[in-house]
């Protein structure tokens, strides 16, 4: 899988099917190859299984295949059984974030990215995507300064030309 044959790595994790890595990958496997259904139900197993080290990344990749499946609210509901198991899943905070930021809850996203923000104070995606929660929130003071943090810290990255442009949209 790691090279790139999806589809070819299919028969070694079934093979060693006992191994819990091999149940996730070949979940991630299924997920990756656009079989959505059929990686939820084998995630939704890997996360039921209270032993498994893999609970909790079983949920956010869940939350991947049902946010595919057109099913954002189910995504919450597994993005936040993943963030009950690791608090500082900072992916799983992020993706929560922009799925809530999707759904119209401005302030919902604003949280999620302001707890990743906490773990990861630089975080130039999770800044860029706190500014425009917190400005469609109706807090654009709060959007214009991390949208400058972001201008000072990385001025010429993707991230600074989106702050540029929110920032004079809605000048």
């Amino acid at each position: 899988m790691l090279n790139g044959d999806v589809k070819g790595s299919l028969p070694f994790f079934e093979r060693a099917l006992p191994l819990p890595e091999a149940r996730f990958n070949r979940a991630v496997a299924m997920l990756k190859l656009a079989k959505y259904g059929e990686a939820s139900a084998e995630l939704e197993k890997i996360y039921a299984d209270a032993n498994s080290p893999f609970r909790a990344t079983a949920a956010y990749h869940d939350a991947l295949a049902l946010d595919a499946l057109g099913k954002p609210n189910d995504a919450v509901t597994w993005l936040t059984r993943a963030l009950e198991l690791d608090p500082k899943f900072d992916s799983a905070l992020l993706y929560l974030g922009i799925i809530r930021e999707r759904l119209g809850d401005f302030q919902g996203a604003g949280k999620a990215y302001k707890q990743c923000l906490d773990h990861q104070p630089d975080s130039i995606v999770a800044m860029l995507r706190f500014g425009i929660a917190a400005q469609r929130a109706g807090h654009p003071e709060v959007g214009r300064k991390y949208f400058d943090r972001i201008i000072a810290a990385v001025p010429s990255s993707a991230e600074a030309a989106e702050a540029r442009m929110y920032l004079e949209m809605w000048e």
